[in-house]
């Protein structure tokens, strides 16, 4: 990921958010993070994505990804919505109830980004 990154800036493609999959180790994070804002792109941000993996991998890349300053956030959809769409659309679980779920997992994730972050002093920008 590293190498892709400094490739596409020297190639001029210059995001403010990079999309990264996620990392387990946090010397990994850092590296994407220090390829993101090298040369002077200190306001560059990366956010972690899900992969479609399951809740528990999503949850630790969450958390290793918060500590490190540079990651301001996560795109994760299908760990958030797949089961309760799959369980609606089989008329196990009412659309409310899906609606219920998503949001619940989805503010997990929220939070445990955030205490990720809160915890980690080196998380202060």
């Amino acid at each position: 990921m590293v190498q892709t990154i400094m490739e596409l800036q020297d190639a001029q493609v210059e995001p403010d958010v990079w999309k990264i999959e996620g990392l387990d180790r946090r010397e990994d994070c850092e590296k994407v993070v220090a390829a993101a804002r090298r040369r002077g792109r200190d306001n560059v941000g990366c956010i972690i994505l899900g992969r479609g993996e399951n809740d528990q991998k999503v949850r630790e890349w969450l958390t290793t990804a918060a500590a490190v300053p540079g990651f301001i956030g996560f795109a994760v959809g299908r760990t958030s919505f797949w089961n309760p769409l799959i369980n609606m659309r089989a008329k196990q679980i009412t659309r409310q109830d899906a609606v219920a779920q998503i949001a619940g997992r989805y503010r997990e994730f929220v939070s445990i980004f955030e205490n990720a972050r809160i915890e980690t002093p080196a998380a202060v920008s």
